[in-house]
């Protein structure tokens, strides 16, 4: 049994007593008043004391939101309030995250749990939620996107917002069904097959063999590629430096904070970059634009590509011209680390220069690409000093038996 005053949000002026008695818990807003909200308090532990309070029977919960509410927005007696969506999703998210979250929030979650006031939601009942979204046949990765969404939601609304004592999907695990079929893997290109996708697109779609080219020689992510500018490039010292990303026609940061790098250049890459600087410079005076377009791979107006259009439009058509088996543009991607790894070049550099946050990601991803021929010598192993090689115990015996 407890009745507390309590200011929420922190700093907002507005005083509420929280009642938790005989395991329900309820809410009601007082104002700015903290005085009066002392005296209240009192008053209902009082009754509490004598049982003359019976919880059931109150059930209008003052100033508690539903989930519904909570993250669409609402309006009482105090005024409008923003949803958590307009409060803190769209201010402290990328914007294709946040998407995201509401397809899974509309699609989902409030369906399911969306009329219960904030202080009904259980651990009990997001492991229900949990468990009814596997009965749907949802992947383990889709699950877990819920839950963490679920998660973010419930932690604003405890802190800051003091809504609830404590976030009840915190702690709730989302287990990887063993029967779960594997996502679907990377779908490299080889040697061979790279020369012919890009011929295909030198021959046929000149426009965009550029943007194809550095795919496959620096692994840039399809929204990296469409984001560089001529600012990016450093051509004396054959570097990209990968700053920004494009995702939903919207320019945004890389997708992690490791993403942030500098990639190298081939000297074929930074010959043809060159030469399309130049040839974007007659085009600039051709179609009488003020000024030279800012983005490296741009389209007839002169605006950055949509990575859309691109896989519709031109991508799928070269692929299918090539008559290789259908790809993806991320497949570029996959094709560089591979390439790279296949003939030997540190699982390190590679993981660096491909953006990931560490070289296990690179090595769980593309293990199966690494070279299989033995490079090292096995019979190292017979020498009877560990920290001997094999050359030093030849040495050794030269000095110990001279001729």
């Amino acid at each position: 049994m407890g009745v507390k005053v309590r200011e929420k949000p922190s700093g907002s002026g507005i005083w509420w007593v929280f009642i938790d008695h005989k395991g329900k818990r309820k809410a009601k807003k007082i104002g700015r008043d903290k005085k009066l909200a002392q005296e209240v308090a009192k008053k209902i532990e009082a009754r509490l004391v004598l049982g003359e309070l019976d919880m059931l029977e109150e059930q209008e919960e003052i100033g508690m939101p539903t989930l519904k509410q909570y993250v669409d927005g609402w309006q009482d007696g105090e005024g409008a309030h923003l949803g958590w969506f307009d409060r803190y999703a769209k201010l402290g998210l990328k914007r294709s995250t946040w998407k995201v979250y509401e397809t899974l929030v509309n699609v989902h979650i409030l369906p399911a749990m969306g009329h219960h006031r904030l202080n009904e939601i259980t651990s009990r009942m997001v492991s229900d939620f949990i468990v009814k979204k596997f009965s749907e046949n949802l992947r383990s990765q889709t699950v877990k996107n819920l839950k963490n969404c679920l998660s973010s939601i419930l932690q604003n609304a405890h802190s800051p917002d003091g809504y609830i004592d404590k976030n009840p999907a915190r702690g709730v695990k989302v287990p990887k069904p063993e029967s779960e079929e594997p996502k679907r893997e990377p779908d490299p290109f080889s040697w061979e097959d790279r020369a012919t996708v890009e011929a295909i697109f030198q021959e046929h779609y000149p426009r965009y063999y550029p943007l194809v080219l550095t795919g496959f020689r620096t692994g840039l992510r399809i929204g990296e590629l469409l984001a560089l500018q001529w600012g990016d490039i450093d051509f004396k010292h054959r570097l990209i430096r990968v700053s920004r990303n494009i995702a939903t026609r919207r320019v945004t940061t890389p997708k992690t904070r490791s993403s942030i790098r500098d990639v190298r250049m081939t000297s074929q890459l930074a010959e043809e970059l060159q030469s399309l600087q130049v040839r974007r410079k007659e085009e600039t005076l051709k179609r009488g634009w003020s000024e030279v377009p800012e983005w490296v791979f741009c389209n007839e107006r002169g605006r950055f590509f949509s990575a859309d259009n691109f896989r519709k439009r031109i991508w799928d058509k070269a692929i299918e011209k090539s008559k290789l088996r259908r790809r993806t543009p991320h497949d570029m991607r996959h094709t560089y680390a591979t390439l790279r790894l296949s003939k030997g070049d540190s699982l390190a550099e590679v993981s660096k220069e491909m953006g990931h946050s560490s070289a296990e990601i690179t090595y769980k991803t593309y293990y199966k690409w690494l070279p299989k021929e033995s490079r090292t010598n096995i019979d190292e192993l017979d020498n009877t000093q560990p920290a001997a090689t094999y050359t030093q115990l030849e040495n050794k015996k030269e000095v110990s038996n001279p001729s």
